[in-house]
Protein backbone atom coordinates (compact mmCIF):
# COMPACT_ATOMS: atom_id res chain seq x y z
CA UNK A 1 0.00 0.00 0.00
CA UNK A 2 1.46 3.76 -0.96
CA UNK A 3 2.27 6.26 1.56
CA UNK A 4 0.29 9.09 1.40
CA UNK A 5 1.87 12.29 -0.03
CA UNK A 6 2.89 14.86 2.38
CA UNK A 7 -0.16 17.18 1.98
CA UNK A 8 -2.39 14.20 2.10
CA UNK A 9 -0.55 12.99 5.43
CA UNK A 10 -1.21 16.21 7.04
CA UNK A 11 -4.29 16.48 6.28
CA UNK A 12 -4.89 12.82 7.39
CA UNK A 13 -2.97 13.68 10.69
CA UNK A 14 -4.77 17.42 11.09
CA UNK A 15 -7.88 15.23 10.83
CA UNK A 16 -7.20 12.23 13.72
CA UNK A 17 -5.77 15.12 15.87
CA UNK A 18 -9.32 17.15 15.59
CA UNK A 19 -10.74 14.05 16.08
CA UNK A 20 -9.14 13.64 19.36
CA UNK A 21 -9.63 17.13 20.15
CA UNK A 22 -13.15 16.95 19.42
CA UNK A 23 -13.07 13.71 22.16
CA UNK A 24 -11.40 15.65 24.61
CA UNK A 25 -13.58 18.78 24.63
CA UNK A 26 -16.56 16.63 25.11
CA UNK A 27 -15.49 14.10 27.51
CA UNK A 28 -12.58 15.07 29.59
CA UNK A 29 -12.80 17.74 32.07
CA UNK A 30 -9.90 19.39 30.97
CA UNK A 31 -11.57 19.94 27.44
CA UNK A 32 -13.00 23.30 28.04
CA UNK A 33 -9.54 24.65 28.05
CA UNK A 34 -8.90 23.97 24.63
CA UNK A 35 -11.95 25.14 22.66
CA UNK A 36 -12.64 24.36 18.76
CA UNK A 37 -11.79 27.45 17.00
CA UNK A 38 -11.09 26.46 13.61
CA UNK A 39 -7.81 27.31 13.64
CA UNK A 40 -5.54 24.42 14.22
CA UNK A 41 -1.85 24.29 14.89
CA UNK A 42 -0.41 20.53 14.32
CA UNK A 43 2.54 20.21 16.46
CA UNK A 44 1.31 22.25 19.48
CA UNK A 45 -1.98 20.67 19.22
CA UNK A 46 -0.07 17.32 19.11
CA UNK A 47 1.67 18.13 22.00
CA UNK A 48 -1.59 19.32 23.93
CA UNK A 49 -2.97 15.71 22.84
CA UNK A 50 0.25 13.88 24.53
CA UNK A 51 0.12 16.36 27.58
CA UNK A 52 -3.81 15.68 28.17
CA UNK A 53 -3.08 11.70 27.57
CA UNK A 54 -0.95 11.77 30.59
CA UNK A 55 -2.89 13.60 32.73
CA UNK A 56 -5.95 11.50 31.98
CA UNK A 57 -3.84 8.50 32.35
CA UNK A 58 -2.89 9.98 36.21
CA UNK A 59 -6.64 10.25 36.35
CA UNK A 60 -7.58 6.69 35.70
CA UNK A 61 -4.68 5.66 38.54
CA UNK A 62 -5.45 8.14 40.88
CA UNK A 63 -2.07 8.85 41.74
CA UNK A 64 -1.92 11.98 44.37
CA UNK A 65 1.73 12.72 46.07
CA UNK A 66 2.90 9.30 44.64
CA UNK A 67 0.06 7.18 46.62
CA UNK A 68 -2.66 5.21 44.47
CA UNK A 69 -6.15 5.77 46.02
CA UNK A 70 -8.56 3.81 45.26
CA UNK A 71 -11.65 5.90 47.12
CA UNK A 72 -13.05 9.14 47.36
CA UNK A 73 -10.66 12.02 48.49
CA UNK A 74 -11.46 13.20 52.07
CA UNK A 75 -13.15 16.35 52.51
CA UNK A 76 -11.14 19.51 54.18
CA UNK A 77 -10.75 19.04 57.60
CA UNK A 78 -12.30 22.13 59.41
CA UNK A 79 -9.47 23.96 61.72
CA UNK A 80 -9.31 23.24 65.68
CA UNK A 81 -7.48 25.38 67.58
CA UNK A 82 -7.01 22.27 70.05
CA UNK A 83 -5.74 20.39 67.32
CA UNK A 84 -2.19 19.62 66.39
CA UNK A 85 -2.87 20.67 62.47
CA UNK A 86 -0.04 22.55 60.88
CA UNK A 87 2.18 21.35 63.52
CA UNK A 88 3.34 17.62 62.72
CA UNK A 89 5.88 16.97 59.89
CA UNK A 90 6.66 13.85 58.24
CA UNK A 91 5.34 12.19 61.84
CA UNK A 92 6.74 14.63 64.34
CA UNK A 93 5.56 17.08 66.52
CA UNK A 94 6.87 20.74 66.30
CA UNK A 95 5.52 23.05 69.09
CA UNK A 96 4.58 26.56 68.33
CA UNK A 97 7.77 28.17 69.64
CA UNK A 98 10.09 26.32 67.79
CA UNK A 99 8.14 26.66 64.32
CA UNK A 100 8.00 30.71 64.69
CA UNK A 101 11.64 30.77 65.68
CA UNK A 102 12.27 28.77 62.52
CA UNK A 103 10.11 30.42 60.38
CA UNK A 104 11.89 33.81 61.53
CA UNK A 105 14.91 32.70 59.63
CA UNK A 106 12.64 32.22 56.53
CA UNK A 107 13.55 34.83 53.55
CA UNK A 108 10.58 37.32 53.97
CA UNK A 109 9.58 36.63 50.03
CA UNK A 110 9.03 32.98 51.01
CA UNK A 111 7.04 33.99 54.25
CA UNK A 112 4.03 34.69 51.60
CA UNK A 113 4.11 31.44 50.11
CA UNK A 114 4.28 29.95 53.97
CA UNK A 115 0.89 32.01 54.72
CA UNK A 116 -0.89 29.18 52.13
CA UNK A 117 0.36 26.42 53.84
CA UNK A 118 -2.64 26.01 56.62
CA UNK A 119 -4.28 27.86 58.68
CA UNK A 120 -2.45 27.45 61.70
CA UNK A 121 0.81 28.66 60.16
CA UNK A 122 -1.55 31.90 58.48
CA UNK A 123 -2.15 33.01 62.38
CA UNK A 124 1.14 32.54 63.50
CA UNK A 125 2.81 34.32 60.44
CA UNK A 126 0.62 37.18 60.69
CA UNK A 127 -0.13 37.95 63.76
CA UNK A 128 3.83 36.61 65.31
CA UNK A 129 6.59 35.95 62.40
CA UNK A 130 6.05 39.36 60.61
CA UNK A 131 7.43 41.25 63.39
CA UNK A 132 9.88 39.25 64.60
CA UNK A 133 11.12 39.48 60.76
CA UNK A 134 10.95 43.03 60.25
CA UNK A 135 12.76 43.56 63.86
CA UNK A 136 15.33 40.84 63.07
CA UNK A 137 16.05 42.75 59.57
CA UNK A 138 16.02 46.53 60.96
CA UNK A 139 17.77 45.13 64.39
CA UNK A 140 15.71 47.14 66.74
CA UNK A 141 12.47 46.18 68.52
CA UNK A 142 8.86 47.44 67.18
CA UNK A 143 6.02 48.56 69.07
CA UNK A 144 3.59 45.92 69.31
CA UNK A 145 0.51 47.60 68.13
CA UNK A 146 -2.78 46.28 68.17
CA UNK A 147 -4.05 45.12 64.92
CA UNK A 148 -1.02 45.86 63.16
CA UNK A 149 -1.64 44.55 59.45
CA UNK A 150 1.27 42.54 58.54
CA UNK A 151 1.37 44.00 55.47
CA UNK A 152 2.94 46.71 57.21
CA UNK A 153 5.76 44.16 58.21
CA UNK A 154 6.16 42.92 55.12
CA UNK A 155 7.02 46.79 53.67
CA UNK A 156 9.24 47.33 56.55
CA UNK A 157 11.16 43.52 55.33
CA UNK A 158 11.19 44.68 51.87
CA UNK A 159 12.12 48.62 51.78
CA UNK A 160 13.55 48.69 55.31
CA UNK A 161 12.48 52.41 55.41
CA UNK A 162 13.93 53.36 59.21
CA UNK A 163 17.47 54.77 59.82
CA UNK A 164 18.51 55.77 56.12
CA UNK A 165 18.49 58.50 53.82
CA UNK A 166 15.06 58.77 52.20
CA UNK A 167 16.58 61.71 49.93
CA UNK A 168 18.04 61.24 46.58
CA UNK A 169 21.42 62.40 45.39
CA UNK A 170 22.26 64.59 48.34
CA UNK A 171 24.82 66.41 47.28
CA UNK A 172 25.39 66.78 43.57
CA UNK A 173 26.84 63.73 42.83
CA UNK A 174 24.47 62.08 40.44
CA UNK A 175 24.38 65.73 38.47
CA UNK A 176 22.69 68.96 39.18
CA UNK A 177 18.49 67.82 37.99
CA UNK A 178 18.98 64.19 39.64
CA UNK A 179 15.76 63.76 41.89
CA UNK A 180 15.54 67.61 42.29
CA UNK A 181 13.02 70.67 40.84
CA UNK A 182 14.85 73.45 40.22
CA UNK A 183 12.41 76.58 41.09
CA UNK A 184 14.73 79.04 40.96
CA UNK A 185 18.24 79.50 39.03
CA UNK A 186 19.70 83.00 38.84
CA UNK A 187 22.67 84.75 38.90
CA UNK A 188 25.08 81.85 36.77
CA UNK A 189 22.79 79.18 37.88
CA UNK A 190 23.44 76.07 39.89
CA UNK A 191 26.17 74.18 39.96
CA UNK A 192 28.38 71.01 41.73
CA UNK A 193 31.82 71.11 42.69
CA UNK A 194 34.01 68.12 43.68
CA UNK A 195 35.97 69.03 45.81
CA UNK A 196 34.62 72.11 47.05
CA UNK A 197 36.36 75.19 46.30
CA UNK A 198 38.48 78.12 49.13
CA UNK A 199 36.23 76.06 52.07
CA UNK A 200 37.57 73.09 54.01
CA UNK A 201 37.29 69.55 52.97
CA UNK A 202 33.58 68.47 53.54
CA UNK A 203 33.33 67.13 57.25
CA UNK A 204 33.71 63.52 58.67
CA UNK A 205 30.30 62.38 58.31
CA UNK A 206 29.05 59.09 56.60
CA UNK A 207 25.72 61.11 54.94
CA UNK A 208 28.41 62.16 52.34
CA UNK A 209 29.74 58.24 52.09
CA UNK A 210 33.35 59.44 51.29
CA UNK A 211 32.54 61.84 48.97
CA UNK A 212 33.15 65.80 48.21
CA UNK A 213 30.66 66.86 46.17
CA UNK A 214 28.56 70.18 47.09
CA UNK A 215 25.80 72.47 45.26
CA UNK A 216 26.89 75.72 44.69
CA UNK A 217 24.62 78.60 44.37
CA UNK A 218 25.14 82.21 42.55
CA UNK A 219 24.76 85.71 42.71
CA UNK A 220 21.02 86.13 42.92
CA UNK A 221 18.59 83.51 44.40
CA UNK A 222 18.85 79.69 43.36
CA UNK A 223 16.44 77.10 45.02
CA UNK A 224 15.63 73.42 44.47
CA UNK A 225 13.22 70.99 46.08
CA UNK A 226 12.74 67.57 46.89
CA UNK A 227 9.50 65.58 47.96
CA UNK A 228 9.54 62.16 49.28
CA UNK A 229 6.57 59.87 48.83
CA UNK A 230 6.46 57.64 52.65
CA UNK A 231 4.63 55.47 50.92
CA UNK A 232 6.91 54.61 48.11
CA UNK A 233 9.39 54.20 50.91
CA UNK A 234 7.48 51.40 52.90
CA UNK A 235 5.86 53.81 55.48
CA UNK A 236 2.29 53.40 55.21
CA UNK A 237 -0.48 55.68 56.43
CA UNK A 238 -1.33 53.42 59.11
CA UNK A 239 2.28 52.92 59.92
CA UNK A 240 2.83 56.66 60.41
CA UNK A 241 -0.46 57.47 61.91
CA UNK A 242 -0.40 54.55 64.79
CA UNK A 243 3.90 54.90 65.67
CA UNK A 244 4.35 58.47 64.71
CA UNK A 245 8.34 57.80 63.93
CA UNK A 246 10.28 60.51 64.73
CA UNK A 247 11.81 62.54 61.42
CA UNK A 248 15.26 63.93 61.76
CA UNK A 249 16.19 66.04 59.01
CA UNK A 250 19.93 67.50 58.62
CA UNK A 251 22.24 69.18 56.03
CA UNK A 252 25.77 71.04 55.89
CA UNK A 253 26.21 74.18 54.65
CA UNK A 254 29.23 76.62 54.50
CA UNK A 255 30.62 79.67 52.19
CA UNK A 256 33.87 80.39 50.87
CA UNK A 257 36.36 82.78 52.96
CA UNK A 258 36.27 85.97 50.64
CA UNK A 259 32.56 86.26 50.06
CA UNK A 260 29.42 86.13 52.54
CA UNK A 261 26.39 84.16 51.27
CA UNK A 262 22.99 83.49 52.61
CA UNK A 263 21.86 79.91 53.25
CA UNK A 264 18.10 78.88 53.51
CA UNK A 265 16.32 75.74 53.96
CA UNK A 266 12.76 74.75 54.29
CA UNK A 267 11.33 71.11 55.15
CA UNK A 268 7.12 70.93 55.18
CA UNK A 269 5.43 67.68 56.18
CA UNK A 270 2.56 67.55 53.74
CA UNK A 271 -0.54 64.91 53.91
CA UNK A 272 -3.33 64.33 51.44
CA UNK A 273 -3.71 67.23 48.69
CA UNK A 274 -0.46 68.85 49.95
CA UNK A 275 -2.08 69.89 52.86
CA UNK A 276 0.33 71.06 55.23
CA UNK A 277 0.13 69.06 58.64
CA UNK A 278 4.03 70.87 60.29
CA UNK A 279 7.20 73.04 58.61
CA UNK A 280 10.20 74.01 59.89
CA UNK A 281 12.17 77.27 58.72
CA UNK A 282 16.26 77.95 59.01
CA UNK A 283 17.44 81.28 57.26
CA UNK A 284 21.28 82.44 57.97
CA UNK A 285 23.45 84.71 56.90
CA UNK A 286 26.75 83.61 56.85
CA UNK A 287 29.69 86.23 57.17
CA UNK A 288 33.06 87.01 59.69
CA UNK A 289 34.07 84.64 61.82
CA UNK A 290 31.51 82.04 60.48
CA UNK A 291 32.88 82.03 56.42
CA UNK A 292 35.15 79.34 55.35
CA UNK A 293 33.65 76.70 57.40
CA UNK A 294 30.83 73.93 57.45
CA UNK A 295 28.02 74.77 59.44
CA UNK A 296 25.40 72.20 60.33
CA UNK A 297 21.69 72.13 60.79
CA UNK A 298 18.86 69.28 62.44
CA UNK A 299 15.84 69.62 63.94
CA UNK A 300 13.40 66.58 64.65
CA UNK A 301 9.60 66.54 63.97
CA UNK A 302 7.83 64.78 66.71
CA UNK A 303 4.32 63.90 67.45
CA UNK A 304 3.16 65.94 64.34
CA UNK A 305 -0.13 63.75 64.01
CA UNK A 306 -2.05 61.65 61.27
CA UNK A 307 -2.17 61.44 57.67
CA UNK A 308 1.32 62.44 56.66
CA UNK A 309 2.01 61.29 53.21
CA UNK A 310 4.98 63.37 52.11
CA UNK A 311 8.12 65.04 53.07
CA UNK A 312 9.00 68.76 51.31
CA UNK A 313 12.78 68.99 51.49
CA UNK A 314 13.36 72.56 49.82
CA UNK A 315 17.08 74.67 49.83
CA UNK A 316 18.95 78.15 48.53
CA UNK A 317 20.83 80.70 49.10
CA UNK A 318 22.78 83.46 47.27
CA UNK A 319 26.05 85.55 48.04
CA UNK A 320 26.10 88.56 49.42
CA UNK A 321 28.60 90.89 47.27
CA UNK A 322 26.84 89.80 44.42
CA UNK A 323 29.76 88.73 42.18
CA UNK A 324 29.08 87.17 38.69
CA UNK A 325 30.13 83.60 39.20
CA UNK A 326 30.03 80.74 41.71
CA UNK A 327 30.56 82.46 45.23
CA UNK A 328 27.00 81.66 47.10
CA UNK A 329 26.37 79.29 49.94
CA UNK A 330 27.60 75.54 49.45
CA UNK A 331 25.31 72.74 50.58
CA UNK A 332 26.24 69.58 50.94
CA UNK A 333 25.04 65.85 52.73
CA UNK A 334 20.89 66.83 52.80
CA UNK A 335 19.68 64.32 55.04
CA UNK A 336 15.69 63.04 55.81
CA UNK A 337 15.85 59.62 58.62
CA UNK A 338 12.65 58.39 59.86
CA UNK A 339 14.00 56.93 63.10
CA UNK A 340 12.52 53.83 64.45
CA UNK A 341 10.08 54.52 67.25
CA UNK A 342 10.44 53.91 70.72
CA UNK A 343 8.49 51.32 72.66
CA UNK A 344 5.39 52.54 74.50
CA UNK A 345 4.18 51.07 77.48
CA UNK A 346 0.13 52.15 76.74
CA UNK A 347 -1.70 48.75 77.46
CA UNK A 348 -4.49 49.05 75.04
CA UNK A 349 -1.67 49.39 72.28
CA UNK A 350 -0.28 46.29 73.47
CA UNK A 351 -1.05 43.61 70.49
CA UNK A 352 -2.65 40.15 71.59
CA UNK A 353 0.50 37.82 71.02
CA UNK A 354 0.51 36.41 74.25
CA UNK A 355 -2.33 34.84 72.97
CA UNK A 356 -0.90 32.79 70.26
CA UNK A 357 2.57 32.54 71.97
CA UNK A 358 3.09 31.81 75.60
CA UNK A 359 4.60 34.97 77.06
CA UNK A 360 7.56 33.22 78.69
CA UNK A 361 8.32 32.56 75.33
CA UNK A 362 8.30 35.74 74.11
CA UNK A 363 11.02 37.27 76.85
CA UNK A 364 13.47 34.47 75.84
CA UNK A 365 12.92 35.07 72.45
CA UNK A 366 13.28 38.86 72.97
CA UNK A 367 16.22 38.44 75.66
CA UNK A 368 18.33 36.56 72.73
CA UNK A 369 17.84 39.07 70.22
Amino acid sequence: MTQPSGTSALHSKKHRMRHILRLISRTSRYGHLFPLNGKFNCQKDEKICLNIGLLRKRQKKKVIMGQHLTGKMESRVQFDENDNNGLTITNQYIPEELLSEILCYVPYKTLLNCQLVCKRWKILIQEYVWRKKAEMIIQHSLPPIKNMPWSVYYDICKKRPFERNLLKNHSGKEDINRHWKIWSNGGDHWIVECPPLNVPPLPSDPVFEGGQHCFVTSYRNCTKEQTIDLGNEGLTPYLMDKLQPPIVISEWYSCRWDCPAIYECTVELLGDSHDLIDSFQFHDIIEGDRQNQWHRISHEFKNYGPHVKQISFRHGGKDKSFWAGHYGSKMAGACVIVKIPEMQNSNDEISNTSSILDLPFLKLYESID
